[in-house]
């Protein structure tokens, strides 16, 4: 299968909220309450939601297209360290961007089509002359852990996601371009 990132359109919103309700919870530890998980989505992974972050000037929303048009894994990409100034001080190499969101859909998981997605944003970060790309994810997390440290990032230390009210450490990495 062929995939590629495209810039996210208006008629993507629909598929891009069912894709993030499902994928979402993937990463999520399995003790947290499904109900918080589920307002999280509602929140910050709705139409509304994803529309915002399509017209925000610090935020770019990317949709993975297989073969045929079907989305099936979004990347949700934030200037700088401005999803979590606390973790400015774990980034070395500047200017970066930070990965809010990197989930492919499960069916796909294991196929390559991350590993496709990951080396089309690097090229488009290098182009883009950022120097570094960040991103944070759960401590639970082992399937996403890996992928990321073969992928090249390196561990810069924790933080604590709010997820809810609850309070989740993930582990932040960087990956020098």
């Amino acid at each position: 299968m062929t995939a590629r990132l495209d810039e996210v359109v208006e008629a993507d919103l629909r598929p891009l909220r069912e894709l993030a309700s499902r994928t979402f919870p993937l990463a999520c530890p399995p003790d947290l309450d499904a109900g918080v998980i589920v307002a999280f989505i509602s929140e910050h992974l709705s139409e509304e939601a994803f529309r915002a972050y399509m017209e925000s000037s610090d935020h770019e929303v990317l949709v993975c297209r297989a073969d045929g048009g079907a989305i099936v894994g979004y990347v949700l990409l934030v200037e700088g360290t401005a999803m979590d100034p606390d973790c400015a001080s774990q980034v070395v190499h500047r200017p970066t961007t930070g990965i809010s969101k990197f989930y492919v859909d499960s069916e796909h998981h294991g196929s390559g089509v991350a590993s496709r997605m990951l080396d089309d944003l690097m090229a488009r970060s290098r182009q883009s002359g950022v120097r570094s790309v960040w991103l944070a994810t759960n401590v639970a997390n082992a399937r996403a852990r890996r992928f990321y440290v073969k992928h090249g990032f390196e561990p810069r230390g924790n933080r604590i996601f709010d997820v809810g009210g609850v309070a989740n450490t993930d582990v932040v990495y960087e990956l020098p371009l």
